[in-house]
């Protein structure tokens, strides 16, 4: 049985997806409606149904941005059956990326793409009925909260650790912990009992928040920069022994999947690349074949394959899906099945 989720978010959501069918209506002229009730076996999911066709399962996205495609394209990957994107606005040059990658899509002011074997629909163009929203994320989902998050999803017994310990192991201020825990308990994520204490609730769906509010407010105040490596594989010679520095991305992913070549590296700096630098010889290239990321946690965590310094499996899903590159999702869903699985 589903378990129950914050009312204000539902309504949210439900909102959004009636909004955005009443304009897809305007603008096409096809029927189209929000299935209630939901049948079972949907787990609270909204359903669409567009002419004749079976119902489509919605994903909002209310604020689709280039950071933000990524983890709705994986999100979409991972449905039980074919689903819709809803968003406020989506702009002509998101509609052709999502079009590319065959992924349907209504918003708000009645742009849409919707092709199965008995319809083809494409409007793009409209401009939003008004001034979206500036929706201010919860601290659980800023860049310090985040952290904290990090820290709990890829150490799960640590939510039930005294909050000192929580803040060391996400290299944090004491007084960042208490907010994010009532952040989390309020959005349903956290649940808290005099016999069982704190637990982490719809880990899952705390994952996919979490992916998102990495890659939209953390990620960047990592100080990424980007440089060429003479030799594309140079990570697969290296004595890694000792080094400050975690390797994420795609050769992390081909080390843990072993279905994936890699064409860029992803580096967490510890303070060991100046000493990697050294034999490597990387040139500073704003287009170049490596990335190079400030190490943000403070936590051992086992290796999950055979090389001895791989970020975290949840940062390594985080960089893929950033990418929104079809051969990546597909790594990332492979890690997500079989090191994430989460209730």
């Amino acid at each position: 049985m589903p378990r129950a989720r914050p009312k204000d978010a539902e309504k949210r959501r439900t909102d959004l997806v009636v909004t955005a069918v009443e304009a897809f209506q305007e603008a096409t002229g096809v029927p189209a409606r929000v299935v209630h009730p939901t049948p079972d076996g949907f787990g609270g999911g909204i359903l669409v149904q567009i002419g004749e066709e079976e119902p489509f399962l919605a994903v909002c996205k209310p604020t689709l941005t280039p950071t933000t495609l990524g983890p709705a394209l994986a999100e979409m990957r991972k449905l039980p059956q074919h689903g819709v994107l809803v968003a406020r606005h989506v702009t002509p040059p998101m509609a052709e990326r999502l079009r590319d990658h065959d992924v349907p899509f209504l918003d708000t002011a009645g742009n849409a793409y919707v092709r199965t074997p008995r319809l083809l629909i494409l409007v793009t163009g409209r401009k939003p009925p008004g001034k979206t929203p500036n929706e201010q994320p919860v601290k659980a989902f800023r860049a310090t909260g985040l952290k904290v998050v990090f820290a709990l999803l890829c150490r799960p017994e640590l939510v039930a650790a005294p909050y000192r310990k929580i803040a060391e192991a996400a290299g944090v201020a004491l007084g960042a912990v208490t907010p994010v825990f009532r952040d989390l308990e309020r959005l349903g994520f956290l649940r808290v009992t005099k016999a069982r204490g704190r637990r982490l609730e719809r880990q899952a769906e705390l994952m996919d928040a979490w992916v998102e509010g990495y890659l939209r407010d953390l990620r960047p105040r990592l100080h990424p920069r980007r440089f060429r490596v003479a030799q594309p594989r140079w990570w697969e010679a290296e004595d890694w022994t000792g080094l400050e520095v975690w390797l994420g991305g795609e050769p992390a992913a081909a080390l843990l999947t072993k279905r994936l070549i890699p064409q860029d590296a992803t580096l967490y700096d510890g303070n060991g690349f100046a000493t990697l630098a050294r034999r490597i010889r990387p040139a500073k290239d704003e287009r170049g074949n490596m990335e190079v990321l400030d190490k943000f946690w403070n936590f051992e965590v086992p290796p999950a394959g055979p090389h001895p310094r791989l970020a975290p499996p949840l940062l390594v899903y985080a960089d893929l899906v950033a990418t929104g590159d079809a051969r990546n999702l597909e790594a990332a869903e492979a890690i997500r099945e079989r090191f994430l699985a989460r209730a």
